[in-house]
C-alpha cells in the first residue's frame, strides 16, 4: 500500500471513529390521549436527527393514582417505538406525569376532580411515591414491558433504549429517595427477567432545580441524600433538563450590556456541568467520580426568561421583546450545538420542540418558527 493510501485510510477510519462518537442531538415527540403519530418522525428524520425522546404523557389525578386512560395507549407507543428504531433512531422513553388542566380533551373522574393535582402548575411538585402500584407497575412495568415487545419486533440489532424512571419529579424526590433507591432495584430485576440488560438502559431525567441546593438537596435529610445517591449510583445515565443561567460565562462587568456568543453559551453549559458534578453530586451526594453515571442533556429549549435563568415558560411577550427574544433563542441553540461539537459535552441532548419558543421548527405551528434556531440546529445535524 502507497504511503498515500494508507494515509487515506487513516483519515477515513479517524473520520468514521468521530462519526460514531458524535453527541447525538434529538428532539422530543409528545404522545397525549391521542397517541403518537407516524409524521412526528417524519419530520424529525427529514431535520436530520438520529434520536427521539417519547414523551407519553398521564395524568396524576389523586394521590398515587395516575390515569392512564388518560394518555397514549401501550399498543400506541410500542408502534411508534418499533417504527422509530426500525428507521434508525436512538430512543429515549420519558414518560410524563402531568396535571389534567394539561391535558387537551381529558375528563378527570368526578371523585378527583377537585383534587389540588388536577391544577397543580408542574409535574415537580407532584407527591407520587414511586414504589406503589400505580407507578412502579403501572408505569416502570408496563414500560418495559412494552420495549420489549418492540424490540422483539426488530430484525437486526439497535442501538439500546434509554428508559427515564423518572422525570422532573422534585417534591417525590426529596419526599420519598428511599423509594427511588428500591425503584432501580425492582426495574433491574424486571429488566432481567424480560431479557432487556444490554438493551434497555435505566435512567432518571432530573430537573435543574437539583443543581441548585436549596431548590432540593437542601431540603432533604442527611439520610435521604443517601439513599438518593444509592439510587443515582444504581443507574446507567441520568439526564437534566438543563435549564440553567446560560450567561454565567460572560466576564461579570459585560453581562447586563451584551448578550453571550455562542461560544459563551457553550462554556456556560460547561460550567453548570462541571459544577453538577462536582458540587452536587461529588460535595452534596458524597458520589465518587467513578460512581457517577454518563449524564445527558434530557431536555433543553429558551423560553421566555431568555438565555438567563429561569429561562422557561412564562407568559406572552408583545412583538418587540418576541424579536428579541428569538435572538436569544437562537443563541442558545448555536451554544448548545457547540457544546457538543466540542466532545467535552454529553453523547446526547434532545430538544423540547413543543409550543411556543420551543417549536422552533415549526412543525406544531408555523408561526412559532425560529429560523436561526433551527439553522443551528440542521447545520450540526447535517455535518459529516
Amino acid at each position: 500500500m502507497s504511503a498515500f493510501r494508507a494515509s487515506l485510510v487513516l483519515l477515513l477510519l479517524a473520520a468514521s471513529a468521530r462519526a460514531e462518537h458524535r453527541a447525538l442531538l434529538g428532539a422530543s415527540v409528545y404522545g397525549g390521549m391521542t397517541g403518537f403519530k407516524d409524521d412526528q418522525l417524519v419530520q424529525l428524520s427529514g431535520a436530520g436527527f438520529k434520536l427521539v425522546s417519547f414523551v407519553p404523557t398521564y395524568p396524576y389525578i389523586d394521590l398515587n393514582r395516575i390515569d392512564f386512560a388518560g394518555g397514549p395507549s401501550w399498543k400506541n407507543l410500542e408502534d411508534a417505538t418499533t417504527l422509530a428504531l426500525y428507521s434508525g433512531f436512538t430512543v429515549v422513553l420519558k414518560p410524563h406525569l402531568d396535571p389534567a388542566s394539561y391535558i387537551t380533551g381529558y375528563t378527570p373522574p368526578e371523585e378527583v376532580a377537585h383534587s389540588w393535582r388536577m391544577d397543580c402548575g408542574w409535574r415537580g411538585y407532584f407527591d407520587v411515591d414511586p414504589m406503589t402500584k400505580d407507578y412502579r407497575e403501572g408505569l416502570v412495568l408496563k414500560s418495559l414491558e412494552t420495549l420489549k415487545r418492540a424490540l422483539e419486533r426488530q430484525k437486526g440489532p439497535v442501538p439500546p433504549i434509554r428508559l427515564e424512571l423518572g422525570a422532573e419529579l422534585m417534591n417525590s424526590t426529596v419526599y420519598f429517595p428511599q423509594s427511588w433507591a428500591a425503584l432501580v432495584d425492582y426495574a433491574k430485576k424486571e429488566r432481567q427477567r424480560l431479557g432487556l440488560d444490554g438493551k434497555v438502559l435505566l435512567s432518571h431525567n432530573f430537573e435543574h432545580h437539583i443543581e441548585m441546593p436549596s431548590d432540593e438537596l437542601s431540603r432533604m435529610t442527611p439520610e435521604g441524600r443517601k439513599f438518593l445517591a444509592q439510587y443515582i449510583k444504581g443507574l446507567d445515565e441520568l439526564a437534566l433538563s438543563q435549564y440553567m443561567d446560560l450567561t454565567v460565562a460572560v466576564p461579570e462587568e459585560e453581562r447586563g450590556s451584551r448578550l453571550p456568543t455562542a461560544g459563551e453559551v457553550a462554556k456556560a453549559f460547561a460550567i453548570h456541568e462541571k459544577n453538577f458534578r462536582e458540587k452536587v453530586l461529588e460535595g452534596l451526594l458524597g458520589l465518587k467520580p467513578s460512581e457517577i453515571p454518563p449524564i445527558q442533556i434530557g431536555e433543553f429549549g429558551v423560553g421566555t426568561g431568555g438565555l438567563k435563568a429561569p429561562n422557561l415558560w412564562a407568559g406572552e411577550l408583545d412583538a418587540e421583546k418576541e424579536k428579541a427574544l428569538d435572538e436569544q433563542i437562537a443563541l442558545g441553540h448555536a451554544g448548545l450545538v457547540k457544546y457538543l461539537e466540542s466532545g467535552k459535552g454529553p453523547g446526547t441532548a434532545s430538544l423540547w420542540t413543543i409550543g411556543k419558543h420551543y417549536d422552533v421548527f415549526g412543525w406544531g405551528n408555523p408561526a412559532y418558527a425560529i429560523p436561526a434556531a433551527a439553522d443551528a440546529d440542521r447545520a450540526y445535524l447535517k455535518a459529516p
